[in-house]
């Protein structure tokens, strides 16, 4: 019973507060010549600057978390140690191993993992093709209330909060799981100049596992005591599709897809070639010649689509509610549905009042990617990319959290290291580090956050293992030079 005092509770908290990443960009992997089909989730065009002709992905994972609402103190977090001492909160959720931020301002908070598993890359002349599968999970909620932030942290005993009006507008929190795998192809066009345009898309196909989500458009409450809560206004929504069973609560897996759907990413990419190329006539792949570049830069949108969830799926709309709930600390229930039920016979008396269907749809995190990339020609490169959630999607998806990065890194065939330095959400100063050797890949965006020079309030972590063929890796090739040979001979002229 106590589980589901619990369970209660947080769920008024949402009603009043919590709508229910792609992580950050991976700045020391997908912007490197030799990213192979990591390139794909930044812009798919970009498998034309890979000096690579063919890349076997093997696996990478991504985990990332931020935000500004809690954090382990850096006088007691240290990494690699996990013993982490409790300390009490003075009110009625006992003891806690973190603290707050007492900033006075709205907070948010990012979590995102990603499994890529086996995936390919394969280059033939102007054509690029790409064939890859993904897991991926997301968290996010943003637009937390100070106020509604201690509430969660300290309990209803928290009496400095008591018998106060407050108010809640635009809370926005997601959770959704999903796999995936798609087909990618790019077109270089105008190989024989000293630039070139590269024009890439990938298409998904979205199995969805879980979603849920509440968006809280506007809310007026005042906790009165310990015991009372009054809601005035209640302007929200909530919908989910989880793998338990709602009147039970064990575990439902049976079907485990529940939700289908499509994605797609397109891309471009521009680059200034150091030296004109000519047209090659390959024998085999591996004589593809590898033109460099002085400069790239490219744009793409990625993650467009949505998932239906139709299976195990509710949806429930709470419009102009008040209501006053007493002794909201003691109510327990055995199952979801009966708390949902009930949350309705209370507000609109009659329990099914608030669903309205049993289908969800959920969209990506759709975001524009730009990035500018400078050769300096001793293996040093200079990378500036910004990602930010694109401002024409609206509804229930996940708005991706803004990055501006400047990586300079080096890189051979065999060998790179990059340092990553970010600006997250306009405001928070990170540095990473990354180092690949040959087919491993290991980094973090967020490196300094293990360090313990500050507060631990997030943090970056990534991998990759795929093995390359580097293009030129062979000299069966036959070079046609559009501006004739040494005899004057043009091809197009016998």
């Amino acid at each position: 019973m106590g589980k589901m005092r619990k369970l209660t509770i947080g769920f008024i908290l949402f009603l009043i507060s919590i709508n229910v990443l792609r992580a950050q960009e991976m700045a020391g992997l997908v912007h490197s010549n030799h990213a192979g089909t990591d390139v794909l989730f930044f812009n798919p065009a970009g498998m034309h600057h890979q000096k690579d002709w063919l890349s076997i992905h093997l696996v990478s994972t991504d985990f990332f978390f931020s935000n500004n609402y809690a954090y382990l103190s850096k006088d007691e977090f240290k990494f690699g140690s996990f013993n982490i001492p409790m300390h009490p909160t003075g009110y009625s959720q006992g003891e806690r191993p973190f603290y707050i931020y007492d900033k006075g301002i709205d907070t948010r908070f990012d979590m995102h993992l990603k499994m890529q598993g086996p995936s390919i890359m394969y280059i033939n002349n102007e054509h690029a093709f790409g064939i890859f599968s993904a897991a991926r999970a997301i968290f996010m909620f943003k637009n937390l209330s100070p106020d509604l932030g201690n509430l969660i942290y300290y309990g209803f005993d928290y009496d400095p909060q008591h018998n106060k009006e407050y108010k809640l507008d635009n809370f926005r929190g997601i959770m959704i799981s999903w796999g995936e795998v798609g087909f990618s192809y790019a077109y270089q066009w105008n190989q024989r100049s000293f630039s070139n345009w590269n024009f890439g898309i990938s298409i998904r196909k979205l199995y969805g596992v879980g979603g849920s989500y509440l968006y809280v458009d506007n809310v007026d409450y005042n906790l009165l005591d310990s015991k009372t809560l009054q809601l005035n206004a209640l302007q929200a929504s909530m919908a989910y599709s989880m793998p338990f069973d709602y009147n039970t609560n064990d575990l439902l897996l049976d079907p485990i897809i529940k939700g289908k759907g499509w994605g797609f990413d397109i891309g471009i990419e521009y680059q200034e070639l150091i030296k004109r190329q000519g047209k090659f006539m390959k024998e085999v792949s591996c004589g593809q010649k590898y033109n460099d570049y002085k400069y790239r830069w490219g744009i793409s949108i990625t993650d467009i689509g949505r998932i239906r969830f139709t299976s195990n799926a509710q949806l429930h709309e709470y419009i102009d509610t008040q209501y006053t709930w007493e002794r909201v600390d003691t109510i327990s229930y055995n199952g979801w549905n009966q708390l949902v039920q009930e949350v309705s016979q209370r507000f609109y008396n009659d329990p099914n009042a608030t669903l309205k269907s049993t289908s969800i749809d959920m969209w990506l995190p759709t975001s524009i990617n730009a990035s500018f990339d400078y050769n300096f020609e001793n293996n040093v490169y200079l990378n500036t990319s910004l990602v930010f959630s694109a401002p024409f999607i609206h509804g229930n998806y996940i708005q991706k959290p803004a990055v501006l990065s400047i990586t300079p890194r080096y890189e051979k065939q065999h060998i790179g290291a990059s340092l990553p330095i970010s600006l997250y959400e306009w405001r928070y100063p990170r540095v990473g580090l990354a180092f690949r050797i040959y087919f491993l890949t290991i980094g973090s965006d967020y490196f300094t956050s293990m360090l313990g020079f500050h507060d631990f309030n997030g943090t970056d972590f990534y991998f990759s293992m795929k093995f390359n063929i580097q293009k030129g890796s062979c000299n069966k090739r036959r070079r046609i030079d559009p501006c004739g040979d040494a005899a004057h001979n043009f091809p197009w002229s016998n």
